[in-house]
């Protein structure tokens, strides 16, 4: 009799310790979930991500893999916004779709990680930031239809800096939202490029956009700097490059900006544009 209750005390526990698969249903969802990311279609991610809710009970590695997809949908709307922002220097309405998106993954998570305190936490941060980033977004748009000043761009990349530096925290896999450094160079190639033509030589010191230029080289060099500083960093050795050099210039470039000094401000943003093409990446 004893011998009977060691035997199925022992399957009990082999069965107890078992991964149990996760539903169909799940598994169809997150397949759709990554499709649409790949795609680039932010708001079909989320509707995939909702419809997986309420599947993934009773499945630990479920539970963590759609926690994290939530994150990486933020960490990618993120990007996407700073890229908006350095590529065009102005605030569009993709910026308030990215936003509402940001939001709701924000609230979900926060739902999520209730018997998870810190992690809990760090998702109510990113509903902070996500609020005062729709704010600042609905006054711009109400105000601002052509040209958004230096100043209200620079609080929306704020916004999503700081929601970024949260987001990549709750996912293992947040390079897969990340642009590689050749990307982040070819997005300073562009900031650049706007920062020069910020620049008037005909009454400089009233009509160039001195802001927006400094505005333009300043956050290209922090997203540069980006992946080597901060979590989520992409795979150095995907794209092995060292983008130091033309960390430097633009950051230079942006002090003499600062200052408003037209000759050595057009200096350093040849150097920086030089910098820019002797730096190759695989």
């Amino acid at each position: 009799m004893s011998e009977t209750t060691e035997v199925n005390g022992t399957e009990g526990s082999a069965a107890d310790n078992r991964k149990v698969p996760a539903p169909q249903m799940y598994m169809l969802a997150m397949g759709k979930f990554s499709q649409a990311f790949d795609a680039g279609d932010f708001a079909e991610c989320l509707n995939w991500l909702k419809q997986a809710d309420s599947l993934t009970a009773g499945h630990a590695d479920a539970v963590t893999a759609h926690r994290e997809a939530y994150a990486r949908l933020i960490t990618a709307c993120s990007n996407k916004g700073i890229t908006l922002a350095l590529h065009t220097g102005n605030v569009l309405k993709q910026h308030r779709d990215l936003a509402e998106i940001i939001s709701r993954c924000a609230a979900s998570l926060t739902e999520q990680y209730r018997n998870d305190q810190a992690k809990q936490a760090m998702a109510t941060v990113i509903v902070g930031y996500s609020s005062q980033l729709t704010n600042r977004l609905n006054r711009v748009m109400a105000m601002d239809h052509y040209v958004t000043t230096a100043e209200k761009l620079d609080g929306v990349l704020d916004n999503l800096f700081d929601i970024l530096s949260f987001s990549v925290k709750l996912d293992s896999n947040s390079q897969e939202a990340l642009p590689g450094i050749c990307d982040r160079l070819a997005l300073a190639n562009t900031a650049a490029s706007n920062a020069d033509c910020s620049l008037t030589w005909f009454f400089s010191s009233k009509l160039s956009d001195w802001d927006k230029a400094e505005l333009f080289c300043r956050r290209a060099a922090q997203w540069l700097k980006h992946n080597n500083e901060s979590p989520g960093t992409v795979d150095p050795h995907f794209d092995e490059c060292d983008a130091a050099q033309v960390v430097t210039a633009l950051e230079q470039a942006a002090e003499a900006l600062k200052l408003r000094q037209y000759k050595r401000s057009k200096k350093l943003l040849l150097v920086a544009e030089a910098a820019l093409a002797d730096t190759t990446c695989v």
